[in-house]
């Protein structure tokens, strides 16, 4: 699939199709109240950790839906605090999916993609730094 990444009044947004603009990755607002409040070194030691997150979690198989509904609730809470609003609202789905015994097959693409996305934006903001 090829990339169509920009950054657009201080967001990065990755989009599924030229013609259609998805939701922003992250709220850039959220973030510049976190580098105010905390200071540039830390704000990137907290996307850091995120992205360290993120590499760890909702890798299990559909099977292990105890395991991937723990890893959806841990990542919609660290990732909606730093302001990645897509992913946390993802985890939120697959959280909600496993708890009802629901389908996981879309829930958990449309999180794992949300994930990789928010990865990218991570770097692209680590990259300006």
């Amino acid at each position: 699939m090829p990339d169509h990444s920009t950054r657009e009044a201080g967001r990065f947004v990755v989009q599924d199709a030229p013609d259609r603009p998805a939701p922003p990755v992250y709220d850039s607002r959220t973030l510049e109240e976190l580098e105010g409040i905390f200071g540039r070194t830390r704000l990137m030691d907290l996307l850091d950790r995120l992205k360290t997150e993120i590499g760890e979690r909702l890798q299990a198989p559909v099977a292990e839906r105890a395991a991937l509904g723990q890893d959806a609730h841990t990542l919609l809470s660290v990732s909606g605090s730093l302001g990645f609003l897509d992913l946390s609202s993802r985890c939120s789905e697959v959280e909600r999916a496993c708890l009802q015994g629901a389908d996981l097959t879309a829930p958990l693409a449309a999180a794992r993609k949300s994930a990789a996305t928010a990865v990218a934006a991570i770097r692209a903001l680590q990259d300006r730094t």
